[in-house]
Order: structure tokens, then sequence, then C-alpha cells
């Protein structure tokens, strides 16, 4: 089966930019979840798939679409707490998960620094930034239980960005050690 990696984590921290990266360095087919209502669901054709596993949970089956693809794949989403049950089905179907996680202060500075750079009418409010992060906070002994190990800091103690790399040098060699990749 191919490489089949689940990135979530904390806003700003380098989940779209990892997924980038894989895409582009890597060979990886990249689906950002987020990305305009689904449309890499769709891209690849398994949008129904995802949608049939968002209401059942059955994560084989999900897995079993998406390995069909016959190339690794990155699928990245800084979920809503309310979809974490999703993480260990996917878990126990074969795919990697993984959480990327930042000291909040330092998350909110870069995620602001990035709504400035759109256009206002496009700009994601600050509010729902602290909203979703206050949500992590409250489900933070899930998230551990859930990723166990599978954490990375996105961010530099700095407030910058880790490179793509730089991150899955990380990830590649804990997957590696365990024999996953």
């Amino acid at each position: 089966m191919p490489q089949l990696l689940f990135i979530s984590g904390e806003p700003c921290t380098g989940k779209s930019l990892l997924g980038s990266y894989l895409a582009d360095e890597r060979g990886y087919i990249h689906i950002d979840a987020e990305r305009d209502h689904g449309v890499d669901f769709d891209r690849v054709g398994i949008h129904q798939e995802w949608e049939g596993f968002l209401r059942t949970r059955q994560g084989h089956t999900f897995v079993r679409a998406i390995a069909r693809l016959g190339k690794p794949i990155i699928l990245d989403w800084g979920m809503r707490m309310n979809f974490l049950s999703i993480v260990p089905p996917l878990q126990g179907a074969g795919m990697e998960a993984w959480w990327l996680c930042a000291d909040r202060a330092l998350a909110r500075i870069a995620f602001i620094k990035r709504e400035e750079k759109k256009p206002e009418r496009e700009r994601i409010p600050v509010s729902r930034f602290d909203a979703q992060m206050d949500a992590i906070e409250e489900h933070w002994p899930q998230i551990q239980e859930i990723f166990g190990q599978n954490m990375l800091q996105g961010l530099r103690p700095d407030g910058s960005q880790r490179p793509a790399a730089e991150l899955w040098g990380e990830i590649s060699a804990a997957l590696n050690e365990l024999g996953r990749i």
C-alpha cells in the first residue's frame, strides 16, 4: 500500500505547506480538505468516499479508495474538534496521523500576518482562530491520546514557519524507525 498520511493541527503550523512540499518534491497526492469546499477530493475522484467516511467512520472503506489512486497521499485538515473521532478509524485502517502544534501566541501572530496578506473580503476573522484554539485546548487530552508521539512543533521559537522539508525529515525519520516507510 502506498504511504498514506493524515496531517492535522493548529492553524498556521504548516499543514498545507507540508502537503504542497510532498506533492512537489516527493510525488504525493496532496488533498487539502479545506480548499474550496473539497475541490481536492473532486480532483482525485474520492469526494463521495470522503463524505461517506465522515458519516459512517468506516476508515477501511475510505483508505481502500485512496489507496486505489496508487500514489502516496497526504491529506491535511485543520478539522473542528467535533471531527476528532475520525482519526482513530483512519489510523486503524493504515493512515499515519500527525498533529502540528505551536505556542498559541506565536500561532496567533502567524495567523494575523497570513490573513493580512489576503484581500479584505477573503480574510478569516481572528475570532475564529481564537475559537478554534479554545476548542483545541479543551480537547487537548484527547488529542494527545490519539496522536501520541506523532506531534511536531510547526513553528520555531521565534514564531517563524519551520520549513516543510524539516517537518518531513522528522516525520519520515520516525516512520522509518518504526518500519513504516
